[in-house]
């Protein structure tokens, strides 16, 4: 329990030194930073030092050794306005120490008000359009030692607004590592690395390139783990969460986020932000999991997963 707590307050003085970043704003396919797998989010999105089954891909690539049967799952994603998303993970070891992935993910929403102008100036319905952002991708996991994995992924994103589009190819690149002592992973990740191929408009965007670190402590009943990212155009913020079973039946979660206030507007569920939960449970060769995550007076994101192993 003391190294339990130590991460715990480690997590607190970590979150106190977050610092506003100077390069804060916007860049292209920020769909990329929206999280997929209802076992992570339940967890606050707190996965980059776990990465132990059908949702390596989306988190570290170089949890994909440790899985070591082939996966299936598929995640369903209630977002905000109005949009639905998704995403899809199969993953095969091809030996001892390797192990590929093929993944997708998916978000989008048709029937957005169209608007114009007119000669004079007035506002004219124009009918509706749509937003909708694919992503492709292909992993590979190779076992290095017993103290360290690497795992890697390429990715091909569009990215659709109305009649416009856009393409990029991105990759990951990612650590695990067991430290010395048996119960502790540490995983780091760099993600989104790459560019835009084809241009929204006169020029090219950056991709939300994003950097990673995370803990990962095992507990009797299951796991709690840290992590810190630091988006380069946003500010840094961390996330913590755990996840414990109970009669090796039923696996309850829950996390919180950092940068929660970032959504607070003076309401009365204003102290719901950054808040995660989830519920698991595991029948014959399937897993289901549920989350939701709270975003305060902005909503709630729910994601469901089922997972299939052969």
């Amino acid at each position: 329990m003391k190294k339990i707590f130590l991460i715990v307050i480690c997590f607190a003085l970590t979150s106190s030194l977050f610092a506003i970043s100077e390069d804060a704003g916007t860049t292209a396919f920020n769909f990329l930073n929206i999280p997929m797998g209802a076992r992570g989010a339940g967890m606050g999105n707190t996965f980059t030092a776990i990465a132990d089954d059908a949702l390596a891909p989306f988190w570290n690539p170089a949890g994909l050794p440790n899985v070591h049967q082939r996966l299936l799952q598929i995640t369903y994603m209630n977002y905000f306005a109005g949009y639905n998303g998704g995403a899809v993970s199969y993953i095969m070891p091809l030996n001892e120490g390797s192990t590929v992935a093929v993944f997708s993910k998916f978000i989008g929403v048709g029937g957005i008000p169209k608007t114009g102008i007119d000669e004079n100036q007035n506002l004219i319905d124009m009918g509706t359009f749509g937003s909708y952002d694919v992503m492709l991708g292909a992993s590979y996991g190779k076992y290095l030692s017993d103290i360290i994995n690497w795992g890697v992924n390429i990715k091909i994103i569009s990215e659709t607004i109305d009649e416009y589009s856009s393409q990029a190819i991105a990759a990951d690149v990612c650590l695990l590592h067991q430290s010395p002592n048996p119960r502790l992973k540490i995983g780091l990740a760099a993600k989104n690395l790459g560019m835009q191929l084809s241009k929204f408009d006169q020029e090219k965007e950056k991709l939300p390139l994003t950097f990673s670190m995370g803990l990962a402590y095992k507990i009797n009943t299951g796991v709690i783990a840290l992590d810190i990212h630091k988006p380069m155009h946003s500010n840094f913020y961390g996330t913590i969460g755990i996840e414990t079973i109970f009669q090796n039946k039923i696996t309850v979660r829950a996390g919180y986020r950092s940068n929660a206030t970032d959504w607070n507007v003076g309401s009365g569920i204003d102290f719901l932000s950054g808040i995660s939960a989830g519920l698991g449970f595991s029948w014959k060769e399937y897993q289901f999991d549920y989350a939701v995550n709270s975003y305060g007076e902005l909503g709630f994101i729910h994601q469901l997963s089922v997972r299939y192993h052969f």
